[in-house]
């Protein structure tokens, strides 16, 4: 027999409890999640729910005995040595009787204290703490035996020994031994030792009912029965132990596991433990049966006490499994419902995550599908791809509505954290109604295209049918039937027109749109022009027709062939009249045409490179010379683009209609144009130099360049404020030609008067920037008047020895000082450098105005002629212009001093006032100097008569070698790069075209005449080259390709 019937009955009874306690406590302590750990966390049990305690554990060695010497207990028990009959003593305390059977002394200590353990574990736990009353029987033994069990008690009891009683032997002399040996020694004991004689002095502390009949008692005792049902408890209690064992496994199982992230691992956990939980079910049910059975087993009539009270053990013991039963069920049901819980959480994270990749990747593309196309057909396509990832996405937007669906079910579950469910779902609806709107707003870009394509086209017939009209001979009615017909398709006027093109417009057809939009404004305004010219004709009266006497037929026939030539002059001119008006409106519209490209092109620079180039994080792109440096890469183009974008493109707008107002545009803003292309002009060599260090590094501005579709790099974009100041005034000569006398022709005067001016002072300026060397302060030295090349020679009384040959001298005439400079050999940009070689303070020079032998030539000299410098212009108008400004300072300067300075000045400087060939006139007749006027307008007036560049003038060294000189004209030339003309003046190229030069232009602009008769007009030299390999014919290439 392996353990204790009491022993085991005890320790299931506190599995049990402790199983139930754990089990409830071990389903609380686990936190909530998300907010707390997941369930899967591991978290350790505090102690085993089935665990046996140390005593347990020793009781059940000692009961099994397998490995001890001896016996075992189901062996020590048939010999009866003692007995825990369940007999209870008057205080309720319980009672082990050691019976007279002359055997004890045959038992060994180990198995002794083996068999006290297993018999002090039969009575309840409460009473075994109340302590044991113990009944030595030895009536028929001798008295030693007492002293031996006595003894035995005294070193080995595993309880609380309340009261030893003690049957002395019967015998005379054993009695009369026990009376003599119990006096000496029962004071030697821990416990009460009473010695009775007697049976009767035992009733005194137990009742008869309590005792076996061998001590008179009545409890009817059966040992052989009792160690039976013992038997029949053991084998229960081990299969309730084996299944206290593996609830306690499982609920560790259960509590500890991880329940995992991905839904097919969690899937498979909950599988695997629902097939353990429904094992353990029926194990449990298996127990609860056997139970039964046990229970009807030990009910039996005339059941002894001892025996009823095995069946009051087994029937808690099947309460208790029955409420554990229940536990059980209760732990498992939370437990699965939060591991489904956590099944339908992590399927539906793991759809909502594949969902918003999904999704991300459509809006990704839908992001990327930018391209509207550039024709009907291509449209066209582009809706059918539309139409097509519009039906995909529409899949799978019904599939993220459906796990959105999931989500919000889910949150009604108490389990669930829904601010995570909810935000999840958000993102998703987000998500979806971001591709929705994008889906949307392409479909009606693409359908706006299409409309745009067929007004395109309507518009694109409409202008070839108004030409063929110009061409032929069409009247009035045709004239008015084509304008009438623009109205099909929203032409109602030019500028109207072009709004509503350009709102329909993206970045991809604005190009086309402003092509189309300026060819049906142009159509438009020579149809207009047609109509009003016929309309009047329709109006004219027709002559009358006057009877004549015959003599006098001869006088009214010279009289009617005078009116009709005069009638014809009146038509003719009013045709020449409405043919100026014509051409003026085509001036004025390519000036606002050209404007607003100037303006695209502009912003487009800023936004393509310098926006770029700034952006912190292109600056590990960018070369290290450019870091930092885009206001010198740049200069103040932004100052230019504000200021034509926001005040003069927007005043001209305002003015187009009157000439007059875009004149008097030009002249206001006069002050406004020098300042600020003074200023970038003066910024272009810092700008070159910079451009210089990216050779090797400038992948950055290719990738600009290509992202802007510029088929030139962007220094040739960087020309373009140079080439669009000298424009202007090309344009105002164009107006000047066509307009009629009158206050017209005044304001357009003053207006290219103004921008010739403007242009005279940036070219002075760019030249003044190129001095080099200069000891003085150039911003002391007041306004740069002039400046010009000249053949200098000087003259010193100190050395007389020699006269210095002509030498190519740049002079540079401000209004307290004259400047001496060297030209220098251009530079690798193609700009003239000065070397400052030697100055003269104008409070100290005389003029000589005439010099003998030739009329260009006139001397400036020292006081009292010590030096003396005769210089030769390049022409006498140059001559002339150069001594009137020269008298004009000196005049100047004498009228600002007063009182004894003008007497001092006077008596210091009597030769240089009396000189012969300065003639001066009378103070009252000299007019005020004006500001920055150009005494020669045809000096520096415009592109069509300019003999230099406005930049530079010719250098020349010591060795009097002539200059490199412009192509000559009538070189060949060959074009670089495709070139598409702005205005009517201009021609385009295309790369490798050839052409002749007829005139050179200013600020890189050249004249020339198309190779095959297909026209001529101003271009670009940058696009242009000369066919045969010179010196000087490089320039326009290098500063093409110098990138």
């Amino acid at each position: 027999m392996a353990n204790s019937p009491t022993s085991i009955e005890t320790q299931i009874d506190s599995f049990l409890e402790q199983f139930k306690r754990s089990a409830s406590k071990a389903m609380e302590e686990r936190m909530e999640w998300p907010d707390g750990p997941s369930p899967g966390a591991v978290v350790k049990s505090r102690s085993s729910c089935f665990a046996l305690d140390a005593a347990a554990e020793a009781e059940c060695d000692g009961c099994g005995g397998d490995g001890d010497e001896g016996r075992n207990v189901s062996e020590l028990l048939l010999p009866q040595y003692a007995l825990a009959t369940g007999g209870l003593a008057r205080d309720h305390r319980p009672l082990i009787t050691f019976p007279d059977n002359n055997n004890f002394h045959v038992i060994t200590p180990s198995e002794y204290r083996r068999l006290l353990l297993y018999l002090t574990s039969v009575p309840s736990l409460l009473e075994a703490d109340m302590g044991f009353h113990i009944i030595i029987d030895r009536r028929k033994d001798r008295w030693n035996s007492v002293k031996t069990v006595l003894l035995r008690i005294s070193e080995f009891f595993p309880g609380i020994i309340h009261t030893v009683f003690v049957l002395r032997p019967a015998s005379f002399l054993q009695k009369a031994l026990s009376e003599v040996s119990s006096k000496l020694f029962k004071e030697e004991f821990r416990f009460r030792v009473l010695v009775c004689s007697t049976v009767e002095e035992l009733y005194e502390h137990f009742d008869r009912s309590q005792l076996t009949p061998d001590l008179g008692g009545e409890l009817q005792y059966s040992h052989a029965e009792w160690i039976q049902q013992r038997i029949a408890l053991e084998k229960f209690s081990t299969l309730m132990k084996e299944i206290s064992s593996k609830l306690d496994e499982f609920m560790h199982e259960i509590v500890d596991c991880d329940m995992g992230n991905d839904p097919t691992q969690t899937k498979e956990l909950l599988d695997c433990q629902e097939t353990r939980y429904k094992a353990l079910k029926s194990e449990l049910s298996s127990a609860t049966t056997q139970g039964e059975e046990l229970l009807t087993q030990v009910r039996k009539p005339n059941l002894t006490y001892n025996i009823i009270s095995h069946v009051a053990a087994v029937e808690r013991l099947l309460v208790q499994l029955d409420e554990t039963e229940k536990q059980f069920d209760n732990s498992w049901q939370k437990h699965s419902t939060k591991l489904n819980h956590w099944l339908k959480f992590r399927t539906f994270l793991l759809n909502f995550k594949q969902m918003q990749a999904t999704l991300d990747n459509h809006l990704k593309t839908a992001c990327d599908m930018t391209e509207v196309g550039e024709t009907a057909s291509r449209v066209d396509n582009l809706l059918q791809e539309a139409g097509d990832f519009e039906k995909l996405c529409n899949c799978d937007l019904e599939t993220a509505t459906s796990v959105i669906e999931d989500g919000e079910t889910l949150m009604k579950d108490p389990l669930s954290s829904v601010d995570h469910i909810e935000s999840k779902c958000e993102e998703l609806r987000r998500t979806s109604a971001l591709l929705v709107d994008k889906i949307q707003k392409r479909n009606l870009l693409l359908t706006k295209a299409r409309e745009l394509m067929d007004r395109i086209d309507k518009a694109n017939e409409w202008c070839a049918t108004g030409v063929e009209l110009l061409a032929g001979e069409g009247g009035l009615i045709a004239v008015d039937k084509l304008l009438e017909d623009a109205q099909s398709f929203g032409l109602s006027a030019p500028d109207p027109f072009r709004d509503m093109l350009m709102h329909s417009a993206t970045q991809e057809t604005r190009a086309l749109v402003t092509q189309v939009a300026q060819r049906v404004e142009d159509v438009w305004l020579m149809v207009s022009v047609k109509r009003a010219t016929l309309q009047r004709a329709a109006a004219k009266p027709a002559r009358p027709v006057h009877a004549v006497p015959p003599q006098s037929a001869s006088v009214p026939a010279l009289a009617n062939h005078q009116m009709e030539t005069s009638g014809g002059s009146e038509s003719s001119g009013g045709e020449d009249a409405e043919a100026r008006r014509s051409r003026r409106g085509h001036v004025l519209a390519e000036l606002m045409q050209t404007e607003r490209v100037y303006v695209q092109e502009l912003g487009s620079i800023l936004s393509g490179y310098k926006e770029e180039i700034e952006k912190p994080e292109n600056q590990h792109l960018l070369p290290s010379a450019l870091v930092g440096q885009a206001d010198v890469l740049f200069g103040n183009l932004h100052e230019l683009f504000t200021f034509h974008q926001d005040i003069f493109l927007k005043d001209l707008e305002k003015s187009i209609s009157a000439t007059e107002l875009v004149a008097l545009c030009f002249v206001e803003k006069r002050e406004t144009f020098f300042r600020l292309y003074s200023y970038y002009c003066q910024n272009i060599p810092r700008s070159e130099r910079l451009r210089e260090t990216l050779v090797d590094t400038h992948l950055f501005l290719q990738a600009c360049q290509l992202r802007l579709g510029h088929k030139l790099p962007l220094a040739a974009y960087l020309l373009k404020p140079v080439q669009r100041i000298t424009k202007y005034q090309l344009l105002l000569k164009d107006l000047l030609r066509y307009s009629e006398c009158g206050s017209m022709t005044t304001k357009l005067q003053q207006a290219l008067d103004c921008m010739l001016v403007v242009l005279k002072c940036v070219n002075d300026s760019m030249h003044q920037i190129a001095i080099t060397g200069v000891p003085l302060d150039l911003s002391q030295q007041g306004e740069l008047l002039m400046q010009g090349s000249f053949l200098v020679v000087s003259e010193n009384k100190r050395d007389l020895r020699l006269r210095i040959r002509p030498r190519r001298r740049h002079i540079f005439l401000y209004e307290k000082a004259m400047l001496f400079c060297k030209p220098a050999t251009k530079n690798s940009h193609n700009k003239a450098t000065y070397h400052f070689k030697h100055d003269l303070q104008m409070s100290q020079i005389g003029l000589t105005e005439s010099v003998k032998g030739d009329v260009r030539k006139f001397e400036v000299w020292r006081q009292g002629r010590a030096e003396v410098h005769t210089l030769t212009a390049a022409s006498a108008d140059v001559k002339r212009a150069w001594v009137e400004r020269i008298k004009r300072v000196l005049l100047d300067q004498l009228n600002e001093l007063k009182g004894e300075r003008v007497r001092q000045y006077e008596k210091q400087h009597r030769t240089l006032i009396q000189t012969s060939s300065w003639d001066l006139g009378p103070p009252g007749t000299q007019s005020s100097r004006p500001v920055a006027a150009p005494a020669n307008p045809t000096r520096t007036a415009s592109c069509d008569t300019h003999d230099e560049p406005c930049w530079s003038t010719d250098p020349s060294d010591d060795d009097d070698d002539e200059p490199d000189q412009p192509p000559a004209v009538g070189c060949a030339l060959v074009a670089l790069s495709d070139y598409t003309a702005v205005g009517p003046s201009e021609v385009s190229l295309r790369e490798g075209q050839h052409a002749e030069l007829l005139k050179v232009g200013c600020a890189g602009w050249w004249y020339v005449r198309l190779a095959g008769g297909h026209g001529e007009g101003w271009a670009p030299a940058a696009y242009l080259d000369q066919r045969k390999t010179s010196r000087s014919s490089s320039r326009s290439h290098d500063r093409l390709h110098e990138h």
